[in-house]
């Protein structure tokens, strides 16, 4: 983990190039920073692996602009692309506003686990990665538990995932041809509903992103939030921090105490997400706690997404061949 993210170590090509990832659910295509990178290019730590070369992989190729493939990629993307001997493709990140420019092309991918996948299709470009992996095992679908620290060990599987009876699950909906989404239904904070039109919360879809740290949520969903809290916490002798975008409390008497802070639910099709307090609160500076959401204009506005300090050492599953999403608190 560094800075919100979470990293993997994947090998790419033959002889295989190790390289560091992003574990990113919420983008579509898979990247790796490319030789000779001809458009922009960033400096990459050493411990994050050399830059790959697709000219030195025996396995390398390149997806033309015909292939079932690329059209496939571009519907996924839904942005425009052109064609100059090979496919440009360009993704914007949800959230940071971030994206990758690059060209199509499909090599072997190893896994720490020393799985291969060949005909992995990837962009060349700049990093990130994407749950795309699953899409060519036997069993549509990755599960993975990001540990709170350092010091706890987390996970990632893909393809078939082991059954937990312990596992909530709710129903993952198609939504722009990605099956990446879930409908929020009602939220509450210490049992008690948001003073709010529960049509709100079904009018934009939710998204899991791993590769965000914080949850946006609609802002008018925030403001509600934002007065059950600051209304729980003012009666335990706290006070609302300044900012009016960010949810943050100070103690009055010196020292935050977590058993003071509220629980918070997030009610799903058929289960309910409950965020323990460490999920639902961060320790921002000394003595200054923060709620881990935030409006959806301080992202992107209109979407909705679920950040991975809300879900941090929960088992999450996407079983897209199901066309389900599970979760479990307190994996690792």
């Amino acid at each position: 983990m560094r800075k919100n993210k979470y990293f993997m170590g994947i090998s790419l090509g033959t002889p295989p190039v190790f390289n560091l990832v992003t574990i990113d659910t919420g983008s579509t295509l898979s990247w790796v920073q490319c030789k000779n990178c001809q458009i922009k290019c960033y400096d990459q730590a050493a411990k994050a692996g050399q830059i790959f070369n697709p000219y030195n992989s025996s396995t390398y190729s390149k997806v033309g602009c015909s292939t079932e493939a690329c059209n496939g990629m571009h519907m996924d993307l839904a942005v425009e692309y052109g064609c100059k001997r090979m496919i440009l493709v360009s993704t914007a990140r949800y959230g940071s506003g971030e994206y990758s420019v690059g060209y199509l092309g499909k090599d072997r991918l190893t896994l720490a686990s020393n799985r291969s996948i060949d005909n992995f299709i990837f962009g060349c470009g700049e990093d990130n990665l994407y749950n795309g992996v699953c899409q060519q095992t036997d069993y549509t679908a990755f599960s993975y538990c990001f540990p709170r620290d350092h010091e706890n060990e987390g996970s990632l599987t893909i393809g078939p995932y082991a059954r937990d009876i312990n596992l909530m699950w709710t129903k993952l909906i198609y939504y722009d041809h990605k099956p990446a989404y879930a409908i929020q239904l009602d939220m509450m904070v210490n049992g008690i509903r948001l003073e709010i039109d529960p049509y709100i919360y079904i009018s934009k879809m939710t998204i899991v992103d791993s590769g965000t740290a914080d949850t946006y949520i609609l802002s008018p969903v925030f403001d509600a939030l934002d007065k059950a809290m600051t209304k729980e916490m003012q009666a335990k002798g706290y006070t609302r921090g300044w900012d009016e975008r960010r949810i943050c409390f100070i103690s009055n008497s010196g020292s935050a105490n977590w058993n003071d802070f509220p629980t918070v639910e997030m009610k799903l099709i058929r289960s309910t997400l409950k965020l323990p307090v460490e999920n639902a609160f961060y320790e921002s500076s000394n003595n200054v706690i923060c709620s881990t959401f935030l409006p959806d204009d301080a992202g992107v506005r209109g979407v909705q997404m679920l950040g991975n300090r809300a879900v941090r050492s929960f088992k999450l599953v996407f079983d897209i061949q199901a066309m389900n999403f599970g979760f479990k608190a307190r994996a690792c």
